[in-house]
């Protein structure tokens, strides 16, 4: 049988430096999911488990066409509507958007079956997910290892490298979880950090 691994096929995407880096960023199909306020709050746990039941769900599907894959980490897009920085401002001034990378061969007719399937579990809000197809693009990333809530010094080497580069961000502070925080001690957390860049 066939098994897709987005982490093996799309390396540089999944993987990341301890020092910054510019990559480029190939386009690709995602659910998403919206929200603000506190990310250990029920609500924000009620919508990853929309996502990754509907992910799960997609991931059936295919499996019964010999067509399995591994489902992809979870991503994160913090911002916000003030445009202050995320950790200088209360939890309950946070916005996000949630997102799981999909294979090629996923459609939206598959997403939306999926998501119709998944309804007969009674999961909430699964109205709220979204087939999104997000376009290539330049960034720049860095590996942050710790807590969530230390992470200012790496997001400003960030900074400072596209500062040097003559670069500017043109996108929203972008988070994508290789360990799970269910799972590992928070010194041990690994995180990519991301922000799509562009020239001056």
């Amino acid at each position: 049988m066939q098994k897709t691994d987005l982490a093996k096929e799309h390396k540089q995407y999944y993987s990341a430096k301890a020092t910054p880096e510019i990559v480029t960023i190939t386009a690709a199909d995602f659910i998403t999911i919206e929200g603000s306020g506190d990310p250990n709050s029920a609500l924000f746990n009620a919508k990853v488990k929309a996502l990754y039941t509907t992910a799960y769900t997609i991931k059936k599907i295919f499996k019964l066409q010999d067509k399995d894959f591994k489902v992809a980490k979870l991503e994160g897009f913090w911002w916000t509507e003030s445009g202050a920085e995320v950790n200088a401002v209360p939890v309950s001034e946070w916005e996000w958007k949630l997102r799981i990378q999909l294979p090629s061969f996923v459609k939206k007719s598959d997403f939306t079956q999926a998501v119709a399937l998944a309804g007969n579990k009674q999961i909430p809000h699964l109205d709220e997910l979204r087939f999104e197809h997000y376009p290539g693009t330049l960034a720049v990333q860095i590996l942050h290892t710790g807590s969530y809530h230390e992470e200012t010094p790496t997001i400003h080497k960030m900074l400072a490298y596209i500062k040097l580069h003559n670069l500017e961000v043109s996108g929203t502070h972008h988070e994508l979880y290789i360990t799970d925080p269910s799972k590992t001690p928070k010194e041990k957390l690994r995180t990519i950090l991301r922000l799509d860049v562009k020239s001056k």
